[in-house]
């Protein structure tokens, strides 16, 4: 291959992916999730705390997750070799046409709003933020089988998530610490903080003894064996 040509190959590559970059465009909020579109990412709830809210999985069958990201997770209910429904949690806070065909729905699931979308789709709306959804796949699932699904999602610790709940770090009750440029260099002695006076300490003075108690010294000894007797 002439070089020529592999460079005529790269730029038709490069025109092809902008391009299509270019039309996908329009239909980005019909992506799993749709939640992160104009809002922080810290605002969207991540995913990984929706998977323990799944149904467990009965006798012979098997949940195996295939899809998680922030705001959105989802799995495969699968029965032996056969996928039965696709299951999944989304975070609808930058959505909300997500929510909307919710609102005249007059069915409920635990109190909160259910849909039916064509013959094998069911969904959930909780707490007015997430999206749970049951399809059904293979040979299929009726309504009264999706909507047992949904109600064996954990409902009520999904209403309780928040973002807030769940990024924000504990902070122990007490003073909290200034932001960097603002903290004050630490000044001796603490405000409260009584300074005890120093307490007087032994003196270390040797005190002179009487001369009859003092023990003479080696030197003293071998000076008086030297001198002679009187």
């Amino acid at each position: 291959m002439s070089r020529s040509l592999r460079w005529g190959i790269g730029l038709l590559l490069v025109a092809g992916l902008l391009l299509g970059a270019f039309f996908f465009l329009p239909f980005r909020s019909w992506l799993p999730g749709g939640t992160v579109a104009n809002i922080a990412t810290r605002e969207v709830v991540n995913g990984t705390l929706f998977n323990r809210l799944f149904p467990k999985p009965q006798t012979g069958e098997q949940l195996v997750f295939t899809q998680e990201k922030r705001g959105f997770s989802q799995a495969r209910l699968k029965q032996g070799a056969e996928v039965r429904a696709l299951l999944s949690i989304s975070d609808v806070a930058s959505s909300p046409a997500s929510r909307n065909k919710f609102i005249h729905t007059e069915e409920r699931i635990q109190s909160w709003p259910l849909v039916d979308q064509g013959s094998q789709a069911s969904a959930l709306l909780v707490a007015d933020r997430f999206q749970v959804k049951v399809i059904g796949q293979g040979s299929g699932l009726d309504a009264q089988q999706r909507h047992e699904l949904l109600g064996a999602f954990d409902l009520a610790a999904l209403a309780a998530l928040s973002p807030e709940a769940v990024q924000a770090p504990a902070i122990a009750p007490g003073r909290q610490a200034l932001p960097p440029g603002r903290q004050s260099p630490l000044r001796f002695p603490f405000p409260g903080l009584k300074r005890q006076a120093p307490q007087a300490q032994p003196s270390q003075a040797r005190i002179p003894q009487p001369a009859a108690n003092r023990k003479p010294s080696i030197f003293n000894r071998a000076n008086a064996a030297l001198e002679p007797a009187a």
